[in-house]
C-alpha cells in the first residue's frame, strides 16, 4: 500500500473519529443545558411560592404548620443566641 493511500485513510479516519466525539459534545451539552434550565425554573417556581407575604411571613401556610421544603424535610425553626446577662 503506498504511503499516500496510508496518510489519507489515517485522516479520513481521524476526521470521522473527531467528527463523532464533537457531535457527542454537542449533544451532552444540549441536554445538559436543559436539564439546568428545567431545573431552574422549577426551583424558582418553588421560591415565589415560599416568599414571604404569599402566606405569611414564616412561610407557613394558613393552619401556621411549616410547609416542607423542595427536598421533602420540613424546615428547621432557628432560634436566635441567647444573649448572657449583664
Amino acid at each position: 500500500m503506498p504511503l499516500d493511500a496510508v496518510l489519507l485513510a489515517a485522516n479520513t479516519a481521524f476526521a470521522v473519529v473527531f467528527g463523532v466525539f464533537v457531535v457527542a459534545l454537542v449533544v451532552l451539552a444540549v441536554i445538559t443545558l436543559r436539564w439546568a434550565v428545567r431545573r431552574d425554573r422549577a426551583g424558582r417556581k418553588a421560591w415565589l411560592a415560599r416568599r414571604p407575604g404569599q402566606w405569611g411571613a414564616g412561610g407557613d401556610d394558613p393552619e401556621g404548620v411549616p410547609r416542607a421544603s423542595s427536598n421533602g424535610h420540613k424546615p428547621v425553626r432557628r432560634t436566635p443566641p441567647e444573649r448572657p446577662p449583664r
